[in-house]
């Protein structure tokens, strides 16, 4: 059973105080959308790095119901960074020294954009997602281009191919991928011969998105008109195509693996060069 997950901008990076001073997030506006359960995962969102661009840092947990800082024992009071806002009590908070993923390429994402824009515009301000925890654990199956020393374009086509992925994810479900293998008996590439697809028998055609992930001019919606069926042979290059860049440098090894990237404990001393 998925969670309800979150995003969250905050207004500082958590490392700046002390792991016993990390017990509540202020909220600037509640949403009726909001239903808070103790343990729903909570991504947050850091634009001050001195080293990288806006983009996700960590993650922590609900620990309990949003409240009013009069409801707050007054020896606590001092943890909550606006005593304005609603504080939403939180624990087990994960942090990386460089971004899971950037702002831009997040907001790139179906997630955020195919069944409304869902967007963190200001510091304090808070947003439900749906499936991103999801889209994350995704993303991490590339963690050897994410962690190693690789060029900007090679992380650039990868990033691309992540996104593409992602839309073809959200685009299939049993209902769609039956609609569109209607008929389908070969693959539009190869010509591969296979008979048609029916209900409760293992899908053979891969249906695969001819648009760009990434558009530079903004979010495309996703439609199936855009879709081809592809023999799962077909399909893997067509992905492959995606990251020329790592054909080109096979002799390039992934050498230089930087565990920065990865979760660690509390160390405000790791952090003192990420924080303004």
């Amino acid at each position: 059973m998925y969670r309800n997950s979150y995003l969250y901008v905050l207004p500082d990076h958590p490392m700046k105080r002390s792991e016993s001073d990390f017990k509540y997030l202020s909220i600037k506006k509640m949403n009726r959308y909001f239903n808070f359960q103790v343990g729903d995962k909570i991504f947050l969102v850091y634009r001050k790095s001195k080293k990288n661009v806006p983009g996700i840092i960590g993650s922590c947990h609900v620990a309990g119901k949003p409240m009013r800082v009069r409801d707050i024992n007054k020896d606590e009071r001092h943890l909550c960074t606006n005593l304005s806002f609603w504080q939403l009590p939180v624990k087990w908070l994960q942090c990386g020294t460089r971004n899971i993923i950037s702002e831009d390429l997040l907001y790139s994402l179906p997630t955020l954009n195919e069944y409304g824009r869902l967007r963190a515009f200001t510091e304090y301000t808070m947003i439900k997602t749906y499936n991103l925890g999801v889209i994350l654990e995704e993303r991490s199956k590339y963690w050897y281009i994410w962690r190693a020393r690789r060029t900007e374009k090679e992380v650039e086509q990868y990033n691309e191919l992540f996104t593409h992925e992602i839309r073809e994810y959200y685009a299939m479900d049993h209902k769609k991928y039956h609609q569109l293998s209607e008929g389908i008996n070969q693959c539009s590439h190869c010509g591969i011969y296979h008979d048609e697809y029916l209900p409760y028998t293992p899908p053979f055609f891969e249906f695969h998105e001819t648009i760009k992930a990434i558009n530079p001019k903004g979010y495309k919606k996703i439609d199936l008109k855009n879709f081809v069926a592809l023999c799962p042979n077909c399909h893997k290059k067509a992905h492959e195509k995606f990251v020329e860049e790592s054909f080109r440098n096979k002799n390039y090894g992934y050498y230089g693996f930087d565990t920065g990237g990865l979760f660690t404990g509390w160390n405000p001393d790791t952090f003192k060069d990420e924080i303004d």
